[in-house]
């Protein structure tokens, strides 16, 4: 049954006003003067507050978190009605057509889950015609809607109020379209709801637990136990508590623990613990792999508010470059041959590869290979020690948000260069820094915004910069600039060419790389680099 306070859109296929009984009539009569006198009482509260700012029932609670986080909600009781969601939310908060948007749609995901995929086809139509940002509407309202009832279970426990029937899921919506995620985040810390659980609990994390798999674990029964495949045989699993059990899913790895997750419910339970993704999230998301501050500081503080303390959901969300393998592309092209008959056209086909493997230090290896080297012999050369292979360079990389930045990208293949360390930034400002001039260094700094990793090392001949003439001359250095992607979510394992560029050191000239026949990078995993 649709929520009476949203618009009730017209569908060919759904004609509820026809069918609908002279009582349920009535009862949405009743129900919709009950709404709006509770609005009106909420309004009158809002202007007028009392002396306690302590909510008695649903509307109150709703009206400090409207005052507190600035988004509108409206909540009710709901009477015992027979296999109904209520979802409420306040017609003034969207508009006409976006509230009926966000109406169809969730009716489309109710018919997709009882498998009606045509029924529900047509309705996302029907919703995305109307608002094409509905699918956005809709997340924040169910995400608003889990901190509404935590709030709702917080503030009835302390205070022994009425029990309500907690399976009836209230729903918010946003009051203003123009909120991006990382105001709501931010607007978010500072609700009641919030408030309350970092009182109520010591560590906020462990009390705003993951919540993708919300709906899923509602359904567990609350006694979860490891049960074995044969009814006879004995799971001494069991005997461990969950505490040694979490203990035990902190040295896994991701792929590890998803699948041990997927063995049954409560190993399912227990591998969401907070404690667990937030050591995985601390020893993957650190610089490059995030940004710096301007004080020095890591930005990971800020990631965790992004994602109101959801570690699994930002490791799984959140970008990031797989150091547990090697990027690689395929890339073909079509040669021309030639034939001793004139009747017959002879083209080859060439295949060639570039890899790309990513080092936690901000070290990257690119090489270029012919089909006369295969996979299979060039992915365990792939190391820092790496020298005299032609199409071998050797430079750093960070990550801004999905955009991936290789800089200073040396030609390592001469031989000159066989005992540079590339790992060390001072063995390589060494090794740039006799071919760089003034000029170059102010239209490198120009060039791109990432100064402290591609041009801090440009520096002229100066007083106390001592050159060493046994170093080889370096005239060029190379910039890539990549799409990090994935597919499916949570992967992160593709990666598409944007610009590939050459730096001229004497002249700082940039110049694009002409490239015809590249393909996306796809991610391959290599055992033995996860275990280095």
């Amino acid at each position: 049954m649709n929520n009476p306070a949203f618009p009730i859109p017209t569908v060919k296929t759904v004609d509820i006003v026809q069918n609908e009984s002279e009582e349920l009539s009535r009862f949405r009569e009743d129900w919709k003067a009950e709404v709006k006198r509770r609005k009106e009482a909420a309004e009158h509260d809002t202007d007028t507050p009392s002396e306690s700012t302590e909510p008695s029932d649903w509307s109150s609670v709703a009206s400090l978190n409207a005052s507190s986080s600035g988004y509108a909600t409206s909540i009710a009781s709901v009477p015992p009605a027979p296999s109904t969601s209520f979802h409420a939310s306040t017609v003034s908060s969207l508009s006409h057509s976006s509230s009926s948007a966000v109406s169809i749609y969730r009716e489309a995901v109710v018919h997709e889950q009882r498998g009606d995929l045509e029924e529900a086809l047509y309705l996302y139509r029907s919703a995305f015609r109307r608002e094409p940002n509905v699918d956005r509407l809709y997340e924040r309202e169910e995400m608003l809607s889990a901190i509404m009832a935590q709030q709702i279970t917080s503030v009835s426990s302390t205070k022994n109020a009425e029990t309500f029937d907690f399976s009836i899921t209230p729903k918010a919506v946003l009051a203003d379209n123009s909120f991006t995620m990382e105001d709501l985040s931010k607007e978010l810390e500072n609700t009641l709801a919030v408030q309350n659980m970092k009182a109520a609990v010591p560590h906020a994390e462990h009390a705003l637990a993951s919540r993708s798999l919300d709906s899923v674990l509602h359904n567990f029964p609350r006694e979860l136990v490891f049960e074995p495949e044969d009814e006879e045989a004995s799971v001494p699993l069991n005997l461990l508590p969950d505490e040694m059990i979490v203990q035990i899913l902190k040295i896994l790895d991701p792929s590890t623990l998803e699948r041990f997750a997927s063995v049954n419910r409560k190993a399912r339970s227990v591998s969401l613990d907070a404690s667990i993704w937030r050591k995985l999230v601390g020893e993957t998301y650190k610089p490059p792999q995030i940004p710096v501050l301007t004080d020095g500081s890591s930005s990971l503080e800020y990631l965790f508010q992004q994602y109101l303390y959801d570690y699994r959901k930002l490791y799984i969300e959140h970008p990031r470059i797989r150091l547990d393998g090697v990027y690689i592309a395929v890339c073909h092209y079509i040669r021309p041959g030639l034939s001793e008959n004139t009747w017959v056209n002879v083209n080859h086909l060439i295949t060639y590869h570039r890899y790309l493997r990513f080092f936690n230090n901000g070290q990257v290896i690119s090489l270029l290979t012919n089909e006369e080297q295969p996979p299979k012999h060039v992915i365990p050369l792939l190391k820092p020690t790496l020298r005299g292979l032609k199409g071998l360079f050797f430079g750093s990389w960070h990550l801004a948000g999905n955009t991936v930045v290789l800089s200073n990208l040396i030609d390592a293949s001469a031989r000159s260069l066989t005992y540079i360390d590339f790992s060390s930034p001072s063995s390589v400002a060494d090794l740039l820094r006799p071919s760089a001039t003034p000029t170059g260094a102010s239209v490198l700094s120009s060039h791109s915004s990432h100064s402290h990793h591609a041009h801090s090392y440009s520096h002229g001949p100066g007083p106390g910069n001592s050159i060493d003439s046994s170093l080889p001359t370096i005239r060029y250095i190379f910039t890539m600039h990549l799409n990090l992607l994935s597919r499916p979510l949570g992967r992160w394992n593709k990666m598409d060419i944007v610009s590939y560029e050459s730096v001229n050191l004497e002249t700082g000239e940039v110049s694009p790389v002409a490239l015809k026949h590249e393909r996306p990078f796809w991610f391959s995993k290599v055992r033995s680099y996860s275990m280095s």
